[in-house]
């Protein structure tokens, strides 16, 4: 039974890459869906490598991944954004080795792309908190879940960073809960502010943020940390002088392997013993001393550069 067929009669993208001793890998071509979903002709990218045709990190990744087909000789899965794509979408990606009979070795490897935008966009919609707009605790762990499997390939350690609004009960005992929700929006909207590409900021709950960022030891951990403490101070008050909100942070390392709950316990322990170390004594009957600068306008408080 004959099962030739022509690629460009299968409606989904397919790339095929051949690989060269070391391994290497270099582009044969695409069929017409792939031209249709990357605007490109398959011509365009015949004999280009990883590296003719995407950035130094990216084809790394790639190289990594492509390799451990090779070796293992099996198909391998994952979910990632199209690097070719004109419009960014995601692509559930499976690479499928062709296996030469006589050799048993991977000589050629078919990228096959499904398009999953759309569930993508779903997904996304049901991770995202309501009040800030940042992701919530359940697309946190999405994230941290992809940035894990892809240090599979980059060999890349990343940090993980947990942050609390100081005194929000007062807050909202004070001024009330529409204030409180105000502050923990400001908040969402600074950390947002104050990210480098590829890192990521959600609110998982009450008060409380979770981090990934690109920080690989504990002392550039600290050092960033450092810089949000001297920030704090001045990019939460508001003009009017009327509230001043703080946040205490702490962060851990996380390396491949490691057990993510454990870090972000790490990271937990460190914040609370950072608020702890902190908090300014209180007068009896003043619940709000450690939470708020009053209403007078003052430039100084208890609040000023506490992170």
């Amino acid at each position: 039974m004959d099962l030739t067929l022509s690629l460009n009669a299968i409606d989904v993208p397919i790339f095929v890459v051949d690989v060269e001793p070391g391994p290497h890998f270099r582009i044969v071509g695409m069929n017409r869906a792939a031209e249709n979903e990357t605007g490109r002709s398959s011509d365009s990218l015949a004999g280009l490598s990883f590296e003719d045709c995407a950035p130094s990190a990216k084809a790394s990744m790639l190289t990594d991944r492509y390799g451990v087909c090779v070796r293992t000789r099996r198909s391998m899965q994952f979910e990632e954004r199209g690097e070719m794509s004109p419009t960014g979408d995601w692509y559930r990606t499976t690479l499928s080795p062709c296996i030469d009979d006589e050799t048993g070795e991977v000589f050629r490897i078919l990228t096959i792309c499904q398009n999953i935008t759309p569930t993508k966009r779903l997904a996304k919609a049901a991770s995202k908190d309501a009040l800030t707009g940042l992701a919530n605790r359940r697309g946190f762990d999405t994230m941290v879940t992809d940035r894990c499997d892809e240090a599979v390939y980059s060999r890349r350690n990343f940090s993980l960073a947990v942050v609390d609004l100081n005194g929000l009960k007062a807050i909202n005992d004070t001024y009330g809960h529409g204030t409180g929700d105000e502050a923990i929006r400001r908040v969402g909207a600074w950390l947002a502010a104050m990210l480098r590409p590829g890192e990521v900021v959600a609110r998982v709950g009450g008060d409380e943020f979770h981090l990934i960022v690109e920080e690989t030891t504990q002392a550039s951990l600290d050092g960033r940390l450092q810089c949000l403490r001297q920030a704090a101070g001045l990019e939460l008050a508001r003009p009017d002088g009327a509230l001043r909100v703080t946040v205490s942070a702490g962060g851990a390392v996380w390396h491949p392997g490691d057990d993510v709950a454990v870090t972000l316990m790490a990271a937990d322990a460190a914040m609370y013993a950072r608020k702890a170390a902190l908090r300014p004594p209180r007068a009896p009957g003043d619940p709000a001393a450690f939470a708020l600068q009053a209403h007078n306008g003052r430039s100084g408080g208890p609040f000023d550069g506490d992170v």
